[in-house]
């Protein structure tokens, strides 16, 4: 996830301080992307230097430290949009550590395989069921429609890694996953 693209978009609609721009993005991607606060600092600092935002000026707030107000610069407009078109324009297919530990786990005995791959499946059914809820909670209503849409997205990516799961349990109760799953054959081995 490229945080300047959030920051820079948030940027474009007003100008924000650091907190209220993480409670922006929480509320309204929160679901979707997992932005962490000290990040935002950070691409705040590399943007302010790069020219693409500028300090406007401080919040102050008795008893509590000042907050830097930042606005985005005609610099940092051009780099939104060469960033969004990078983004939209360019698929780049995932790749996931998972398929590397599934390749080798053959090395592990088959029922802690198992348990593994069904406890993997338990975790994507409760990210689908806290996506679909996170879903009916009036705060989402008040989002922009598109939200709905990228839930959707992530929704059928969790429905489509739960059913393969399945596939993958399957296979391994019948012995079709690995060419000899009771032997624990090094996966190099197999020419």
């Amino acid at each position: 996830m490229s945080v300047p693209i959030v920051i820079l978009g948030f940027l474009k609609e007003r100008d924000y301080h650091g907190y209220e721009l993480k409670k922006e993005i929480q509320h309204h991607m929160g679901d979707w992307t997992d932005i962490k606060f000290g990040s935002i600092y950070h691409a705040l600092k590399k943007l302010v230097e790069s020219g693409c935002v500028e300090v406007v000026g401080e919040e102050h707030q008795s008893g509590r430290p000042d907050r830097t107000i930042y606005r985005i610069t005609v610099q940092g407009r051009e780099e939104f949009r060469r960033l969004l078109i990078e983004v939209m324009g360019h698929f780049q297919r995932p790749y996931l550590d998972f398929d590397v530990g599934l390749y080798f786990a053959c090395n592990l005995p088959t029922k802690e395989l198992r348990a593994l791959l069904t406890d993997r499946r338990k975790q994507v059914k409760a990210a689908r069921r806290a996506l679909e809820s996170n879903r009916q909670l009036p705060a989402h209503r008040d989002l922009p429609p598109v939200c709905d849409m990228i839930l959707e997205h992530a929704i059928r990516h969790l429905d489509t890694e739960t059913k393969w799961l399945k596939v993958c349990i399957d296979c391994l109760k019948s012995h079709h996953l690995y060419a000899n799953s009771d032997d624990a054959e090094s996966p190099t081995s197999r020419q």
